[in-house]
């Protein structure tokens, strides 16, 4: 009786504890979800300040979408998106439809498909860590961390990188449902893996020879496990090759749509010894392994970037360094830890053959290799309970207050140090602008407006660069726009003088009133018409502002 009581009573104080432990879990995880979402969508119409030309463009076209079925130059349900010359991949047009719809043309709406992706795309990664076989809170841990990683945060609130979000979560989606279909000789979960893989080459250009590589690659170390499993892996092929074939097709009609932007920004652009090729894609392919890329610097545009520390965290290094060995010495044992190694080999390919330098947007798709081979770091310290995991305890802590000190400098001193980047002056000139003024006015737009970004003279369409930003404040209606331009809208170009009353918006210098050759070579000649009354500036932290005048 005594030794059934005991035990009775140990068995009720396990149960007591599982259930204790499974509650503090689960809480964690509600506290870390709310965390994440909070950081993610607060100010997200107004942190970053302005709106850059590829958003406006994106969001304007996303708005023809969603009230004509064409976009901005008519074409009806297009592939892939005509605008500044180039191409937009097709989800970072069509996922801003719907809230564009809903909610109409705000800064946030735009801004909310890119910062939802990247969400979804971090729960993806806790599951992709739980199918791998790491414990719940590593998989938490690992999530939350992926969150707040400066490589991606600042993408996840800014609607030209929508895809890249996107991008990512088709990469995390297609290595679980491809582990999972191999695993089990799943036909339909095949079906998803194929479906998630192609997802990706919508998203975004950059992915392309990835994946393929990484096909490539996996197909190589993984060849005995992938023959025995051939039909999942044709299902898989099959599958992929089917989601894709709007976008073969689209490719061959129009193939400028693929090799435009690669044209403008590929390192083979520019006529170049190809020993100079072999070196720079070489020299280039290695920056992305550099610890000044890593920790130090990243990457120098501020729409990529706060200039603040590195992509990753430095409290990574260490877990990094542990989790390489462990994936070196245990690969031919793990196929997981090949999978990782090749990852990590293939993800800079594509901003390596482009001819900037420690561009993240163009590799961000390495951040999950990094972070898998940091949570084998992790869980190989934690194995180790003496000196591992106080050391592990101590890198937390140190994470701890590494993001959270980025997050501080993100939402302080970045807001204003990058306004110019995300044409701030322009974007709350033009919104003042069309605030204050009726259908019987009219905009003037001086020449100036565009100096700051490289537009010397307008045109009477108002581009290459200064279009976006006015169909998007102006909420010019599609329709209209499509068959006649701006020919019939309240914008006109102020070539000295008016034809009705109305706003004129024009650039100026702090530093002398007539005088832009101190940033941008040339004088603002033009003069303001007589009586005109300055209602507001705006200025992006750059010797130029943004005037706003009224004229009667």
């Amino acid at each position: 009786m005594i030794i059934q009581g005991a035990e009775q009573l140990v068995a009720r104080v396990k149960t007591w504890k599982d259930s204790h432990q499974v509650a503090i879990y689960w809480s964690s995880a509600a506290a870390f979800l709310s965390i994440a979402a909070f950081l993610h969508l607060w100010r997200i119409g107004s942190a970053p300040p302005g709106f850059y030309a590829d958003e406006c463009s994106i969001a304007y076209n996303a708005y023809c979408i969603s009230q004509t079925g064409a976009d901005e130059y008519g074409t009806h349900l297009p592939v892939f998106f005509r605008s500044f010359d180039v191409y937009y991949d097709p989800i970072d047009v069509y996922s801003v439809a719907l809230p564009i719809h809903l909610f109409g043309l705000h800064e946030w709406a735009a801004r909310l498909p890119a910062a939802l992706y990247y969400l979804t795309a971090c729960f993806a990664f806790y599951m992709l860590l739980r199918v791998w076989r790491f414990g719940k809170w590593f998989a938490l841990g690992g999530s939350l961390l992926l969150s707040v990683i400066p490589w991606v945060f600042p993408l996840s609130r800014n609607c030209a990188y929508a895809g890249h979000t996107a991008a990512l979560l088709g990469l995390v989606m297609g290595i679980i449902l491809t582990d999972s279909a191999l695993r089990r000789r799943s036909n339909w979960q095949a079906l998803l893996a194929g479906s998630a893989w192609a997802s990706s080459f919508y998203a975004h250009q950059s992915v392309y020879p990835v994946l393929t590589l990484m096909a490539v690659g996996c197909g190589v170390v993984l060849w005995r496990p992938l023959i025995r499993r051939w039909r999942v892996v044709l299902v898989i092929t099959v599958a992929a090759l089917a989601t894709l074939l709007p976008m073969i097709i689209s490719a061959l009609r129009f193939p400028e749509a693929l090799t435009a932007r690669f044209q403008q920004v590929g390192i083979f652009s520019k006529a170049t010894p190809m020993r100079d090729v072999i070196m720079g894609v070489a020299s280039r392919y290695l920056d992305y392994f550099s610890p000044r890329f890593l920790f130090i610097s990243g990457d120098h545009e501020l729409r990529h970037h706060t200039g603040c520390g590195g992509e990753l965290y430095w409290c990574l290094a260490p877990l990094i360094l542990v989790g390489l060995y462990v994936v070196i010495r245990y690969w031919r044992q793990q196929p997981h830890y090949r999978i990782v190694l090749v990852g990590l080999l293939v993800s800079p390919v594509s901003a390596a053959l482009t001819v900037d330098r420690m561009h993240s947007t163009r590799c961000v798709y390495a951040v999950i290799f990094w972070l898998l081979l940091a949570s084998v770091g992790a869980r190989a310290l934690w194995r180790h309970r003496r000196v591992g995991r106080k050391l592990l305890l101590v890198i937390c802590a140190a994470g701890l207050i590494e993001s959270t000190a980025y997050l501080a400098d993100y939402f302080g001193p970045y807001q204003t140090v990058c306004r110019h980047a995300f044409m701030a002056g322009l974007t709350e000139g033009l919104e003042y602008s069309f605030d204050r003024i009726n259908s019987n006015q009219i905009l003037y737009v001086d020449d100036s407006v565009g100096v700051p970004y490289g537009v010397v003279h307008m045109r009477a369409d108002f581009k290459p660069l200064i279009y976006t930003h006015l169909l998007f404040y102006g909420r010019i209606d599609p329709w209209s726009y499509q068959h006649q331009g701006f020919s019939n809208s309240i914008i006109q170009p102020y070539l000295g003088r008016i034809d009705k009353p109305g706003i004129l918006l024009r650039c100026n210098s702090t530093r002398d009133h007539r005088d832009l050759s101190s940033f941008a070579g040339i004088k603002n000649h033009i003069p303001i018409p007589t009586g005109a009354e300055l209602l507001a500036t705006f200025e992006e932290e750059t010797p130029l502002e943004y005037q706003v005048f009224k004229l009667k």
